[in-house]
């Protein structure tokens, strides 16, 4: 399998990546777990090193599936989750949130459920548009400094947003 470098870093996996949405539930009806650790086993096995999850894919039950498939292979991919949702006491997401203290706690869901001490990329998954754009980005590079995420960066926002 071909293995790239992500950007400038030094990341470097698969050409091809494992999304793990339809392992949430959230669309698909039940999920069989050993299929899905299965499959995420023959994916590792084909050379695939590149894994991207959310909290939102069930909400959680993603992140809970792939955690445990990994198992000791977790040093042999690059892991990436998404964060930015709120929730309510039933899971179901009532909207965005950015917030310096959500992001921190959402990041560190990601980590218990997926069953690492880091993340190698943490995404913030869609555009708050009530908080701004520097107060996640100070979230995310103090996950960084405490070693909880190496690399950081979004998902689906513009780019004139990211120029923000």
């Amino acid at each position: 399998m071909e293995q790239r470098q992500l950007g400038d870093s030094d990341l470097y996996s698969s050409s091809i990546g494992f999304g793990t949405w339809e392992m949430s539930t959230t669309m698909y009806g039940h999920i069989d777990v050993k299929e899905a650790s299965d499959a995420v086993n023959a994916a590792i096995g084909h050379g695939i090193t590149l894994f991207d999850t959310a909290e939102v894919y069930g909400p959680y039950h993603s992140e809970e599936l792939l955690g445990k498939a990994l198992g000791d292979k977790r040093k042999d991919i690059v892991l990436v989750s998404k964060v930015g949702f709120q929730y309510d006491d039933d899971g179901k997401v009532t909207g965005r949130n950015s917030q310096y203290d959500h992001i921190i706690k959402r990041a560190e869901g990601c980590l218990s459920r997926l069953g690492t001490d880091f993340l190698d990329l943490l995404l913030i998954h869609w555009p708050d548009h009530d908080t701004p754009f520097e107060v996640p980005m100070r979230a995310l590079e103090d996950l960084k400094k405490d070693g909880k995420i190496r690399h950081y960066g979004v998902s689906n926002f513009t780019p004139e947003m990211m120029g923000e």
